[in-house]
């Protein structure tokens, strides 16, 4: 795609994502396809990537910024959440990166932990982090099968990276215990609220 066609696109970017996006019509598979292939045209920071740019950004130290104090409120929120609405619970992580958010819940307390990511060099950097209650997987999320059922399933930042992100959420519904929840936590962009849109109107928040 040209640096002009790039730009030419983006209206319909745009509208997708404000009007269109997860609605059924005539076209809507080959405009998704479209839409997928200006996000990656473009290098957008919140459409799904190939499994070895993940390996290649970890690999590098591209999401050690993740550590620093600015991305700590984040974590420290989604931790209150979970230990409050289910506190001591089990707690799937997915889209866990090198596993930050464990460390934030383990002095809250939780009887099992697992994270699961796409790259395996995010897992290999979270193996420090593992213990007889956390276990980490590299796994693809649209298609992995958890070994249990938890209490918590945490979606922090990840929801926008999956290519069928409705139905991806959608899947882990099976593997809530009883009385289980979702925790989701999404940055702002045209993409990411249009998810986030449609999640709500799903599920009771």
């Amino acid at each position: 795609m040209s640096s002009f066609g790039r730009r030419a696109f983006k209206p319909v970017y745009l509208l997708y994502y404000r009007l269109l996006f997860g609605r059924r019509f005539p076209g809507a598979a080959a405009l998704q396809r479209r839409v997928q292939a200006w996000e990656g045209a473009t290098g957008r920071g919140d459409a799904p990537a190939l499994r070895q740019q993940w390996e290649a950004q970890y690999g590098v130290g591209g999401w050690e910024f993740m550590r620093e104090l600015d991305e700590g409120a984040r974590y420290a929120v989604i931790a209150a959440y979970v230990h409050h609405l289910r506190p001591g619970g089990t707690v799937l992580d997915v889209g866990c990166g090198e596993g930050l958010l464990a460390d934030r819940l383990r002095p809250l307390g939780y009887v099992r932990y697992l994270g699961v990511d796409l790259a395996a060099a995010a897992i290999a950097q979270a193996a420090a982090r593992a213990d007889g209650q956390t276990v980490f997987v590299a796994a693809d999320a649209e298609s992995y099968t958890p070994p249990a059922r938890f209490d918590v399933v945490v979606f922090n930042e990840s929801v926008y990276y999956f290519r069928e992100p409705l139905a991806s959420v959608a899947r882990y519904q099976d593997y809530l215990a009883p009385g289980g929840l979702f925790v989701v936590s999404t940055f702002r962009s045209h993409r990411a609220d249009a998810i986030a849109r449609l999640l709500q109107r799903r599920y009771r928040t």
